[in-house]
C-alpha cells in the first residue's frame, strides 16, 4: 500500500460520516481512526532526581487544533469516474487550475450514462483524490479545492 493510497483513505475518512476505517490489501492492514481517541500528553517534568522525590506528574490538556473545512468536490452518483471527456482527450481540469462554481470537472459513468461532475464552489484544484477509471460511490471525494 503506497503513501498516495493512504492519503486518499485519510481524505475519505475526513469527509465520511464514520470515525474509523480499516483496510486490508495485499497482506498490509491499515486502521485509521478519527476524533475522540486523543490521549492526554504528559508535560515536561523536573529532572529525574527531583522527580523521584515528587511523584506527582502534571498532565497537560490536549491541544485543540482549529477545525479547517476543506472544500471537496464529491461524486454525484455511483459509477466509474473519468477525468476527461473521451479516451486520449485532455482532462477537464488539472491540479493548480482555477474553477468556477458549476464548471464541469469530470464525469461519472453508470450503465453507459454519463453524469457531469460539477464544482460546487469556486476555487483552485489542490488535489485529484481518485484515479481516472476508478469506481466511486455517491459522495466519494474526487477533488480537493484550495
Amino acid at each position: 500500500m503506497d503513501l498516495t493510497h493512504v492519503r486518499r483513505l485519510i481524505d475519505l475518512l475526513a469527509t465520511a460520516p464514520v470515525t474509523e476505517l480499516e483496510v486490508e490489501e495485499g497482506g498490509c492492514r491499515i486502521r485509521i481512526t478519527r476524533g475522540g481517541g486523543a490521549q492526554p500528553e504528559v508535560a515536561p517534568s523536573a529532572p529525574a532526581a527531583v522527580a523521584a522525590h515528587a511523584p506527582v506528574a502534571a498532565v497537560a490538556a490536549p491541544a485543540v487544533a482549529p477545525v479547517v473545512e476543506e472544500a471537496v468536490i464529491a461524486a454525484p452518483s455511483y459509477g466509474v469516474f473519468h477525468l476527461s471527456p473521451a479516451p486520449g482527450a485532455p482532462p477537464f481540469v488539472t491540479v493548480g487550475q482555477d474553477v468556477q462554481a458549476g464548471q464541469e470537472v469530470g464525469l461519472v459513468e453508470a450503465m453507459k450514462v454519463f453524469n457531469a461532475v460539477r464544482a460546487t464552489q469556486a476555487g483552485r484544484i489542490a488535489a485529484v483524490l481518485v484515479e481516472d477509471g476508478t469506481e466511486v460511490e455517491a459522495g466519494t471525494p474526487l477533488f480537493r479545492l484550495a
